[in-house]
């Protein structure tokens, strides 16, 4: 982090290959057949979950939050294209509720990644006041 609070450069970049190293393992490793059934409910849904927050908090980190939205629709779009991807593979199931649980993920994650950084920059505004203020 930088004085400001800023993520770094460094820290940016190692954000966003650790996030496109996620979504190859999601596209690639998946089809693997050990991927098929790794989870049983409800199981499932808390991985989805935390994959999914993981890659938004991941990708907000990249972005420095400075593109919420653009952060948020990316995460939803790889969801859906994780379910319409794995509707072509034996042995696994495309599932409107996973869909679901990948979005919820995203949401619940920039809400909590909006909420930080405006208590960051709450503190950073109170520190900055001369005492007495």
């Amino acid at each position: 982090m930088t004085p400001g609070g800023a993520p770094t450069l460094v820290l940016r970049s190692l954000c966003f290959a650790l996030a496109g190293a996620l979504v190859f393992q999601l596209f690639y490793l998946g089809v693997q057949p050990p991927a098929a059934g790794l989870f049983k409910p409800p199981w499932d849904a808390l991985a989805h979950f935390l994959f999914y927050s993981a890659l938004t908090a991941l990708l907000w980190t990249a972005a420095a939050g400075r593109m919420p939205l653009a952060v948020f629709a990316a995460v939803v779009v790889i969801g859906g294209l994780d379910e319409l991807h794995q509707a072509s593979l034996p042995g696994r199931v495309s599932d409107a509720v996973d869909f679901l649980v990948d979005a919820g993920a995203a949401t619940f994650t920039c809400a909590a990644m909006l909420l930080l950084g405006a208590l960051a920059e709450s503190g950073r505004r109170a520190s900055a006041r001369p005492p007495g203020e």
